[in-house]
């Protein structure tokens, strides 16, 4: 006996008729009445009472019926959801990023597939840059956003996903705080304050491309301390820093965020996702599917 026999004595209850149940199933009423025979013989019970009226359930067939219709409702619920998890619906992912990632668009962008997926086990984890892209080839981790190129991870498979304002962060009392934009040629002499733990390495780097000379390196603190701390000793006059767009949306350290610009104008900060080529997990196409889209409707 299988699930076929369980469903056309299931179909035959219901409807009182073999030949209504085969008309369900689109098949010839000696059919089903070949698989009920079948399913009463190894069974050794009558399942229904034949008559020229129709077909009725003996009491066994009464109880029989009750645990049929559980082991196919059982069944159908396994296999839908066999489907979704293969078609990436259903399951979890971990996606790794940075502390300081986690609000501004891409905090819109998880709130928003949490709500779209919600069969999806969506954990974030937030680690340095080194440790997320070891989970990644450990297979802890199936995706990464971070800041900067595609080809920043040239062994991972990538995608450019948005970018953002760079900002500086600046004590209410400084000379620039009442100007709208911040030229790069104007923090000449500034003391920078960055974090030693990621994203303040990308930082360093594009303060050094931007301001550093051959006889002029700009003057760079690097603090064990996370971004709020961090600007926390810039509203203490300690320095100046620069951020990321997200953190513009920060009040009460007293700062103020500026955009920074150069002749080309706004200096802009990028970001991708990234992950391991040999990943099987079916959700994490759902997440990249989910990513390009946000990026096609994103202004």
């Amino acid at each position: 006996m299988d699930l076929r026999h369980l469903r056309y004595i299931v179909a035959s209850a219901r409807n009182g008729s073999f030949s209504a149940a085969a008309h369900e199933f689109n098949v010839r009423q000696p059919i089903i009445s070949k698989r009920i025979k079948e399913a009463e013989d190894e069974l050794t019970v009558a399942l229904f009472v034949r008559s020229t009226s129709g077909a009725r359930l003996t009491p066994a067939g009464e109880e029989f019926v009750v645990d049929a219709r559980r082991i196919i409702e059982d069944f159908d619920r396994l296999a839908e959801r066999a489907k979704a998890s293969g078609a990436g619906t259903l399951g979890r992912i971990v996606v790794g990023l940075y502390k300081s990632l986690s609000q501004g668009a891409l905090r819109t962008f998880i709130d928003e597939f949490r709500e779209r997926y919600p069969d999806v086990d969506l954990e974030l984890l937030e680690a340095p840059f080194a440790e997320i892209i070891a989970g990644l080839h450990s297979g802890r981790v199936d995706a990464a956003i971070i800041l900067g190129d595609t080809g920043k991870c040239e062994v991972l498979g990538s995608l450019a996903l948005w970018s953002e304002h760079l900002m500086v962060a600046l004590p209410l009392g400084h000379p620039l705080a009442d100007k709208s934009v911040i030229y790069w040629s104007e923090l000449k002499g500034e003391r920078f304050i960055i974090g030693h733990h990621d994203p303040g390495p990308d930082i360093r780097d594009i303060l050094l491309r931007h301001l550093a000379a051959p006889s002029d390196r700009p003057e760079i603190v690097t603090l064990r301390l996370n971004r709020d701390n961090i600007l926390s000793e810039v509203g203490s006059g300690k320095g100046i820093s620069l951020q990321c767009e997200s953190a513009s949306g920060l009040t009460g350290l007293g700062v103020v965020f500026r955009p920074l610009h150069d002749g080309n104008g706004a200096t802009r900060v990028g970001y991708i996702v990234c992950w391991k080529p040999d990943n099987i997990n079916p959700v994490l196409n759902t997440l990249r599917n989910a990513l390009k889209e946000a990026m096609l409707i994103r202004p």
